[in-house]
């Protein structure tokens, strides 16, 4: 996959926005003064722009977004504040049944309550909403992978009842994942962190210490590092 910078700089419709064509490309170059000063001139300008040519704009840079990675080089604090997101918000008030806004603010922009907003993109998209189902599963495996980041330690840091719903919750939507290779490994973490859970539990029950040795003595071995069911 393509970097964001690299998928707009190669875009056709960039030669529609020249100022951050220019911020682009200083951007490609490392060149961090010129390229926000060309970004501040192209916001200036694009506030000035009617809701349609802005949400045009928005159009184009998120569906580049959709295939690329390392968003985040060109979606930068300004662009964001200053643009993109009340722009979503405004979007979102006059579209309330448009899957897409909710995918892309819920995606990209960084706010408060992400998965309430992608809950809402599948709610209204269904299982097209690929990108949204792997982010939400993605989500999910994070928390449960901070309940059990320092279980070697013989720290459980989540809640037993909270977790198991999590596995519920990321099984349920791994069967609408139509990319057979996620949906495996997907299968794979659940199994793993379902194991680690119930083995430490049995290992709380007896009220020893040592978790990593207990496992040890029955045979099992857990990779106690962040393990993801795509490369990262």
């Amino acid at each position: 996959m393509e970097r964001a910078l690299t998928n707009i700089i190669n875009s056709e419709n960039l030669n529609d926005y020249p100022l951050f064509k220019e911020f682009c490309q200083y951007k490609e170059k490392g060149l961090r003064k010129q390229s926000l000063k060309s970004l501040n001139l192209f916001l200036q300008q694009a506030l000035g722009w009617d809701i349609k040519k802005q949400q045009q704009f928005a159009c184009w840079i998120y569906e580049i977004f959709e295939v690329s990675e390392d968003v985040h080089q060109v979606l930068i604090h300004p662009l964001e504040l200053r643009l993109l997101k009340p722009l979503m918000e405004e979007w979102m008030d006059l579209n309330p049944e448009d899957p897409r806004l909710y995918r892309w603010y819920g995606l990209f922009l960084n706010i408060d309550k992400r998965t309430t907003y992608l809950d809402k993109a599948l709610k209204l998209g269904g299982d097209k909403e690929q990108l949204v189902l792997l982010k939400l599963i993605d989500i999910y495996i994070d928390s449960l992978w901070y309940s059990f980041h320092h279980i070697s330690e013989d720290l459980y840091l989540g809640n037993i009842q909270e977790d198991r719903l999590l596995l519920k919750e990321i099984e349920q939507l791994s069967e609408k994942v139509e990319k057979e290779e996620y949906k495996i490994n997907i299968y794979q973490l659940v199994s793993y962190y379902s194991n680690l859970m119930s083995d430490w539990i049995s290992f709380s029950s007896e009220g020893t210490v040592g978790f990593v040795q207990w496992c040890e003595d029955k045979g099992k071995a857990y990779e106690f590092t962040k393990i993801y069911y795509y490369e990262k």
